[in-house]
C-alpha cells in the first residue's frame, strides 16, 4: 500500500512538470507586461548621399566639437570680413629665449620675443629695420670736455692745504688737475703762480701771474698777482740772458725742473723734451733717465722707456729710484709679453 502510493505520487510529480505552462510564458500572456519599445509610426527616412568634393578642392575640415584657442601646428582658418587677418608667425610656437641661445634666435626657429598664440593677447612687437630710424645726431666735442666746477672748488683746497704744509709738488698736481676741470679757473691759476714761483719757476709764475689779472682785473687776488708779477718778472729776465753764459750742468738742472713739473701734470710730451735737452747737456746724468723713462712710459713709448729704466739700474742699482725703475719694467714686460 505505502510502496504504491509513492509510485503513484512520482508519477503525478512528473505528469505535473512536462504538462503546466513556462514562467516566461506566463510573463508574456499577462496583460501588465507591456513592451519597452513603441513602434514608429512614420516610415524610416531614406539617407541622402554626401556629394564627392571636386579634384581640385580640399576635403571639407571636421569642426571641432567643443571650442579652444589654437594648438601649435593648427591650420588657421580663414578670417572673417571684420576679423583681422593673423600674421604668418602665428602658426609656430614661440617663447623667450634660454640660456645658452644664440642671440636673436629661438629653438623653434621664431623671434625671441615670445609671441603669445591667443587672438585676443596678441602683441605687435615688429621691429622697424635700422634704415627707418632717424641718423643719430653728432655728439658735440665740447660735451665730452670735463666740466665740474665742484671737482674744481675742491682741488684748488686741497692744493692751498698742501701749499701751507709746503708740499709744493703735490700742491701744483692739485692745481693742474683743477684747470681739467674748470680751465678759467681763477684761484686755480693764482695757486698754480705761487707754487710754480715757490719751485723758482719763474717764467711759468710770471705767465699764471698774468693769466689771474686778465681773467680778475679787479679780483680779491689781483694785489698779489701784481707784487708776485714785480718779484718775478726781473728774475725771468736775467735768468734768461744769463743762460747764454751759463754752464751745461745749470741749464741742465733747470730743464730736468721744468721737466718734472711737466711730469707732475701728466704732461708727458712736453716733460720729454725738457728731459732730452738737459740729456744733451749733461749725457751722463741718472736721474735724467729715470725721468725720460717715466716721461715716456707715459707716452705709451714702453721699449725706449725699458731701456732708460735698465740703463738707471745699471748705473744706480741702490740709487733713490731702484725699486720704482723695476716695478716699472715689470709692469711693461708684463705688457709687452717679454
Amino acid at each position: 500500500m505505502n510502496a504504491r502510493s509513492h509510485i503513484i505520487a512520482v508519477i503525478l510529480f512528473f505528469a505535473a512538470l512536462f504538462l503546466l505552462p513556462a514562467p516566461h510564458a506566463l510573463a508574456q500572456d499577462s496583460q501588465d507586461d507591456q513592451p519597452h519599445i513603441t513602434p514608429r509610426n512614420s516610415p524610416t527616412p531614406t539617407p541622402t548621399p554626401t556629394p564627392k568634393p571636386a579634384a581640385n578642392q580640399p576635403p571639407p575640415q571636421k569642426k571641432d566639437q567643443y571650442d579652444r584657442p589654437p594648438f601649435p601646428g593648427d591650420v588657421q582658418q580663414k578670417p572673417g570680413a571684420n576679423e583681422p587677418s593673423p600674421k604668418s608667425s602665428d602658426d609656430k610656437y614661440e617663447r623667450p629665449p634660454f640660456p645658452g641661445d644664440a642671440p636673436g634666435t629661438s629653438p623653434t626657429g621664431g623671434s625671441v620675443s615670445g609671441e603669445s598664440s591667443s587672438r585676443d593677447s596678441q602683441i605687435d612687437t615688429d621691429i622697424h629695420p635700422a634704415k627707418d630710424e632717424p641718423a643719430a645726431p653728432a655728439e658735440d666735442e665740447t660735451v665730452l670736455r670735463p666740466w665740474d666746477p665742484h671737482k674744481a672748488a675742491k682741488d684748488v683746497e686741497v692744493g692751498h692745504y698742501y701749499l701751507k704744509l709746503k708740499n709744493y709738488r703735490a700742491a701744483l698736481e692739485r692745481f693742474n688737475h683743477a684747470l681739467t676741470y674748470k680751465p678759467n679757473d681763477a684761484e686755480a691759476i693764482f695757486g698754480l703762480a705761487v707754487t710754480q714761483e715757490k719751485l723758482d719757476l719763474l717764467s711759468l709764475a710770471a705767465q699764471n701771474y698774468r693769466k689771474y689779472l686778465e681773467i680778475l682785473p679787479n679780483g680779491p687776488k689781483s694785489k698779489d698777482a701784481q707784487d708776485g708779477l714785480k718779484r718775478v718778472e726781473p728774475q725771468a729776465a736775467e735768468r734768461t740772458m744769463s743762460s747764454a753764459t751759463a754752464n751745461p750742468t745749470q741749464l741742465a738742472a733747470h730743464d730736468i725742473d721744468v721737466g718734472e713739473t711737466y711730469l707732475s701734470g701728466n704732461n708727458f710730451d712736453s716733460a720729454r723734451e725738457r728731459f732730452e735737452e738737459a740729456l744733451r747737456l749733461t749725457p751722463d746724468n741718472p736721474l735724467i733717465w729715470f725721468r725720460l723713462a717715466q716721461s715716456l712710459q707715459g707716452m705709451q713709448r714702453l721699449d725706449p722707456a725699458r731701456l732708460y729704466y735698465r740703463k738707471y739700474l745699471e748705473a744706480q742699482p741702490k740709487g733713490k729710484f731702484a725699486k720704482n725703475a723695476k716695478k716699472a719694467i715689470s709692469q711693461i714686460d708684463w705688457v709687452l709679453g717679454k
